[in-house]
């Protein structure tokens, strides 16, 4: 089985280089573990570690750890690779590590060159990321390699399974899984790695801190936001979801002539579709990116920028948190507890079991048995002192599941090469 995934992915990069012949693309060359040199060559001397991270939310998640690892090892260099460019823009935006790049294809060629480049001295695996040639060249050259933050989603279990022959083999050469939870735990052990490499560390993203006050502050100016303005944000919402939530839209407005509202789709191409969508309802909107223009309509904003929804969310009396009316399984659900801003989600909470359940029992957190329950749980907390109480209460869940960092990191220096420094 091994093999003819190890064809699939020759044939794949081949047609990849072949592309790039045709298509000076320098993200393709990445792809093909061609890196910039003037990049890879500050790497060539001293110790690096290879963290790798599929897109922006694993990066976000990983941001703590990248912190507190360099406050540990400040003689490491951080290599970050990526496999989506909206990742590699928010960890250059973050500057968590001393470089960036995007991953090589699973195959032996870009897997050479890029090993080549990067000189790690050990290789991090954020959450499910799990390529097989690559964690087996990663064991072939002796390399140690770790698991941080690891989750085996319900989505993907299945595939892990019934391809246990080739992820098997690959899961069993992690000196380490540090997993999020007992669930991911019981999972890899189904998957064949032996329970005594296998811990339970926890989430790291709820050891992020909440975005700076300046930041706020001035996320506020720029919508024109007064102090007696009460916002609400509508965040990560998937296809399906604006279909329940856009037709109350007029509803949640009425509340006040003080509501207004923030709007953000998961995916930022579908910000006109939201558009289209609240003109058809008669709803005044303007997107984010257009704020700045005289005479837009400012209650009802479309974000479709990067890197501000947790601005939009510090700055809210209470936040939905989408994925959770569709069965995608959830986002993130700490993001606004972290600014002390209460939470309401949809019923399919699977990926995010823990969280929720945290957000449930602490008071903090309201599960929607239908869409339109969410003006009435808005209403309520339009006022100060109920949105403050459950705000606080919601923190208090997110302090309950933290410490994920701090495990992560003792595990990991405690398998760091001994004939290193620093």
């Amino acid at each position: 089985m091994i093999y003819l995934y190890r064809l699939f992915m020759f044939i794949l990069s081949s047609a990849a280089r072949l592309a790039a012949f045709f298509f000076s693309s320098s993200l393709l060359k990445e792809r093909l573990g061609f890196y910039p040199e003037n990049e890879v060559q500050s790497l060539s001397i001293g110790y690096n570690v290879w963290l790798h991270a599929a897109s922006a939310g694993e990066v976000n998640a990983i941001t703590p750890f990248c912190l507190a690892f360099r406050k540990a090892k400040p003689g490491v260099r951080i290599v970050l690779t990526t496999t989506s460019r909206s990742g590699k823009k928010v960890a250059l935006d973050k500057g968590i590590a001393d470089a960036v790049f995007l991953a090589p294809l699973d195959s032996s060629g870009p897997l050479s060159r890029a090993f080549q480049a990067f000189r790690p001295m050990m290789v991090l695996v954020a959450e499910t990321e799990i390529w097989p040639l690559w964690i087996l060249r990663t064991a072939e050259n002796g390399i140690p390699i770790l698991m941080i933050n690891g989750r085996i989603s319900d989505k993907s279990f299945p595939s892990y399974l019934k391809f246990k022959k080739i992820f098997g083999r690959a899961l069993n050469c992690f000196n380490l899984c540090l997993v999020q939870t007992g669930l991911d735990r019981e999972r890899l052990t189904a998957l064949g790695v032996s329970p005594i490499r296998v811990l339970v560390a926890g989430q790291m993203k709820y050891d992020l801190d909440p975005p700076l006050e300046e930041k706020v502050k001035s996320f506020q100016m720029d919508l024109g936001m007064e102090p007696e303005s009460v916002l609400f944000t509508l965040g990560s919402l998937r296809e399906g979801e604006e279909d329940q939530l856009l037709p109350l839209v007029p509803d949640l407005l009425a509340l006040s002539p003080r509501v207004r509202l923030i709007l953000c789709p998961r995916h930022l191409r579908n910000a006109p579709v939201y558009m289209e969508k609240l003109r058809q309802a008669g709803v005044e909107a303007c997107l984010r990116t257009e704020l700045g223009k005289p005479g837009e309509a400012r209650r009802v904003v479309v974000l479709d920028t990067m890197g501000e929804l947790s601005l939009s969310y510090a700055s809210s009396r209470g936040a939905f948190v989408g994925g959770t009316l569709v069965p995608v399984g959830g986002h993130n659900v700490m993001e606004p507890a972290l600014s002390q801003v209460p939470v309401v989600f949809g019923p399919h909470l699977q990926n995010v079991r823990e969280a929720s359940e945290a957000l449930l029992q602490s008071g903090g957190g309201i599960r929607l048995e239908q869409a339109g329950d969410l003006v009435r749980i808005f209403s309520d907390w339009s006022k100060p002192e109920v949105s403050r109480q459950a705000g606080e209460k919601a923190f208090e869940a997110v302090r309950s599941l933290r410490g994920a960092t701090r495990r992560t990191v003792e595990n990991v220096l405690a398998r760091w090469p001994l004939d290193t420094e620093s």
